[in-house]
Formats: structure tokens, C-alpha cells, sequence
């Protein structure tokens, strides 16, 4: 007799049942792990209730949160060009994973497209919602910190900022072409910090 491996359901969408087996699965089911991170951190509420949406809400077919799951999750995964959208734009796992709706609604529904997902990346770009999004991303690494230490506080913390440069094509907001590296890029800040006893570095 073969192994029997128990399921896991995702918090997210008790509709779903995660089971390893021999069969052939999907590469992207780590979406629901990453979407369980990102619902105990709340840190998508959080930029959701900071960041301003301008959009006309009566046309608006995809909540601001359902938009950044699905733009976090896909890079998360690897699928770091936005063209990879339109790939993904039935996968099952990434309907469930990414949406605000439970049970098996979101199968019903279509994904974000990529159009609609570069408009974000220029919502996002704004002064307004950059200052947001920095403070959901130090919110994000705080909680995380403070997780991995029971809750208790670090006495104090190093933190490495360093430029990310992503290459970009067109004419996105707060992009520039670098001589140094040949190509038109932007770069966001990165930061990095490896936890030790009362410290970080």
C-alpha cells in the first residue's frame, strides 16, 4: 500500500484541498503558501486602506488587493514580466490564490490582465502611494522580525539598502536609461537583513 499523505487547506479558500502525490501537479501551487503569508502579515489590507486609488469605482472590475496578491504572488513564482500574464490568465491555482471571493467563484471570474497590471505599477509610482507602499514593506519586515522571535523586539537592527535595477521597456513612470549598464531601468530599494541574537545585519 502506498503512503498516504494528508491534505492541507488553505485559510484563504476552505474550497481548496492541497495534496502531494504522484500524479502530475501544478509547479505554482506555492501560491496558496504565499498567500497564507501574506494574509497572517496583513500586509496587503494594510497598503489597501493606505494606498489611493483613483480609479472610477463604478468600472473598476479588480479590487486594489486582489491586483497586488496577484502582481506579488506572480513574481514570488518566477513570472516576473508582465507578459507572462496573459500565460497565466487561466490558471486555476492563481485564480484562487490571488482573489478576494472564496470557494470555487474565482474560477468563474477572469484574472487581472496584463494591461491592467501595468496601470498598477503606475498607481503605485505615484509620491503618494510610494511613501504608502514603503510603509507596508517596513510594516512587512517588522512583523517578520518580530514573528520569528516569539513577538519579543530586537534591541536594535542593520539594515543593507542596495538599488535593484529591473529593466524596463517604454515609457514607465520613474524610469531612465543608465550609459553603465546599456539599458533603460528603474530602481527600487532594496533591503536586506540576516537576524542574529539582539541584532540584525
Amino acid at each position: 500500500m502506498g503512503e498516504i499523505l494528508p491534505s492541507w487547506k488553505p485559510s484563504c479558500n476552505l474550497s481548496v484541498s492541497v495534496q502531494l502525490s504522484e500524479r502530475k501537479t501544478s509547479s505554482d501551487a506555492g501560491a496558496f503558501l504565499l498567500r497564507e503569508v501574506l494574509d497572517r502579515s496583513s500586509v496587503i489590507e494594510s497598503l489597501d486602506r493606505q494606498l489611493l486609488d483613483d480609479r472610477d469605482p463604478a468600472r473598476v472590475q479588480h479590487s486594489l488587493s486582489s491586483q497586488l496578491r496577484t502582481l506579488l504572488v506572480q513574481r514570488a513564482l518566477g513570472w516576473d514580466d508582465l507578459s507572462d500574464t496573459q500565460t497565466l490568465a487561466n490558471d486555476p491555482v492563481l485564480q484562487l490564490a490571488c482573489s478576494d471571493q472564496r470557494s470555487t467563484t474565482p474560477l468563474e471570474q477572469p484574472r487581472p490582465s496584463q494591461p491592467t497590471l501595468s496601470r498598477l505599477l503606475n498607481l503605485l509610482a505615484t509620491d503618494i502611494n510610494q511613501s504608502a507602499f514603503h510603509d507596508g514593506l517596513l510594516d512587512m519586515a517588522m512583523w517578520r522580525l518580530s514573528s520569528m522571535r516569539s513577538g519579543k523586539p530586537l534591541s536594535s537592527i542593520t539594515l543593507d539598502v542596495d538599488g535593484l535595477p529591473i529593466e524596463t521597456f517604454g515609457q514607465q513612470v520613474r524610469t531612465g536609461y543608465n550609459s553603465y549598464v546599456g539599458y533603460s531601468h528603474y530602481s527600487p530599494l532594496a533591503r536586506a537583513s540576516g537576524e542574529r541574537e539582539g541584532y540584525a545585519t
